[in-house]
């Protein structure tokens, strides 16, 4: 179960995994339980002038079809240098390079450092960090309209699941683990950031949750 989302263990995140995903975006977009992030801007539609922000973001994927759906103005905060470049040749190959640029920072650690945008993205992102319901409460503090999440269900298939995983990782000598977290935990996060749960699927191994912003 693969976890493609950024974190500090730059061991395993590379230039040439991010030209795989760039490939493979290219030639199937976005599928599974990553398109179900998109389910609910395709079925609403209202992302005209919104601003975008995918935390984690890898090459951008999320915040591409969201600007190719009519967002205005997107940008990927990422941990990994090594996803720039595959990044700003997606955003190419797609027409929105004009509106979507690459920084790298830390939500976490420096929040001041990331802007607030009306949809802020976290794909498969939670996962990647032992303080994952902070990482998320971060990014619902910049969450002007929405956020966007997704992230391993709380079971005892997904824990078996990442327990091999980082068993595996522990023997080729990488750094990188990646962590189930309650959705309880999650939600708490965000709802003290004034958001609320109003979406959630979920699939065999990932949930999708949108949350927005409370009236």
């Amino acid at each position: 179960m693969p976890c493609t989302c950024s974190a500090a263990e730059l061991d395993i995140f590379s230039e040439k995994g991010a030209r795989r995903e760039l490939r493979r975006y290219l030639r199937k977009g976005l599928g599974g339980d990553d398109a179900k992030l998109m389910a609910a801007w395709a079925e609403e539609g209202g992302l005209e002038y919104a601003t975008v922000v995918e935390v984690g973001g890898g090459i951008g994927q999320v915040q591409t079809e969201l600007l190719r759906r009519g967002a205005a103005r997107g940008r990927i905060v990422e941990l990994v240098p090594a996803y720039e470049a595959s990044a700003a040749e997606l955003a190419r190959a797609v027409a929105v390079a004009e509106r979507s640029s690459f920084v790298v920072a830390d939500l976490l650690a420096e929040p001041e450092s990331v802007e607030a945008a009306d949809i802020v993205v976290l794909r498969r992102v939670v996962c990647c960090s032992p303080e994952g319901p902070a990482l998320l409460g971060a990014a619902a503090g910049k969450a002007r309209r929405t956020l966007l999440a997704s992230y391993p269900r709380d079971r005892a298939v997904t824990r078996a699941l990442l327990k091999l995983e980082n068993a595996t990782l522990r023997l080729m000598r990488r750094r990188f683990r990646a962590f189930v977290h309650s959705p309880d935990d999650l939600e708490r996060a965000v709802a003290q950031r004034g958001l609320r749960r109003t979406r959630v699927s979920r699939g065999f191994v990932w949930e999708t949750a949108q949350f927005d912003v409370a009236s």
